[in-house]
């Protein structure tokens, strides 16, 4: 992929409608490893006034230390906030909790995000979450909202939206290269 393209794809017109979605639960996004998951969030926090991430596998104690029991979810906004120097305001900010499966606490805290701020956009991704989630006696599954993200797929990049956003705006190269690549093999 060239530098600053982001190709549309299946997944964030499902992005979309739960992002516009009136009494919306928290959103889990599940899949593999390396096909798309943050990058898709990424795109999607670029129509919000504010984006937080938090990336649980890189994230120093301080942060993991508001996910611990006892802490409301607005306090942890509070906080990230103070942390990021960024407003956590509900309807105008996505927070992102990425490799979540890397905390187990934050996963808890997922239910209590619907529960007590439901106005606010969260989502949660990782990859491998089935294990995780076995360690967890409960974690509110009704308070959830599934969604799986699957690798890059042609038809992604044929779809009408993805042109407009990928190919076109590269002048053709891709064009050029995909056209060769298939001349090279019929020939």
């Amino acid at each position: 992929m060239v530098s600053g393209t982001y190709f549309f794809r299946n997944i964030d017109r499902e992005l979309l409608a739960w992002s516009k979605t009136e009494n919306r639960r928290v959103l889990l996004l599940r899949g593999a490893r390396q096909v798309g998951k943050s990058s898709a969030v990424r795109h999607l926090g670029k129509s919000f006034k504010h984006y937080v991430e938090v990336n649980f596998e890189d994230a120093d104690e301080q942060v993991k230390a508001l996910f611990r029991p006892g802490i409301s979810p607005q306090e942890i906004c509070m906080k990230l906030s103070a942390l990021t120097l960024t407003p956590i305001v509900a309807g105008e900010t996505l927070l992102f909790l990425d490799e979540i499966q890397a905390h187990i606490p934050a996963i808890s805290k997922l239910r209590f995000f619907y529960e007590q701020y439901p106005e606010l956009h969260v989502v949660a991704a990782g990859s491998l979450l089935e294990f995780a989630l076995e360690e967890l006696p409960s974690f509110g599954v009704g308070a959830l909202a599934r969604c799986f993200s699957t690798r890059f797929r042609s038809a992604n990049f044929w779809s009408p939206r993805a042109k407009s956003f990928g190919w076109m705006k590269l002048n053709g190269q891709i064009l050029k290269i995909l056209f060769l690549r298939r001349f090279i093999v019929s020939w």
